[in-house]
């Protein structure tokens, strides 16, 4: 994971607050959780108001804190694990540019 361009791009932390929120509290076993851009998009406007583009989730695939998931439960959207939610939620505590403060 690159957490040097993580820990700089405050737009891509709280993208990943979104993911890793949506995910801790889905009720699925942590190795069955996914999330698609939109259920991530709802707690990002919420929390920070505004929106971001889609594409930025596969951003977060080529830095290492996403893989692509299993797509054909709808065929249309897109689905994402987060590969190392324990490394996630340390960078989120560290919250090294406040970039998580609403």
């Amino acid at each position: 994971m690159e957490d040097k361009i993580i820990e700089f791009d405050s737009e891509l932390q709280r993208i990943i607050w979104a993911c890793y929120e949506y995910w801790k509290n889905e009720i699925l076993p942590p190795d069955n959780r996914s999330i698609c851009f939109s259920w991530v998009l709802r707690l990002y406007t919420k929390r920070f108001g505004g929106k971001f583009h889609q594409s930025k989730l596969r951003e977060l695939v080529r830095l290492g804190v996403l893989e692509k998931d299993d797509t054909s439960r709808a065929g249309k959207r897109r689905y994402y694990r987060i590969i190392n939610p324990t490394r996630i939620e340390s960078i989120l505590k560290a919250g090294t540019s406040g970039a998580l403060s609403t």
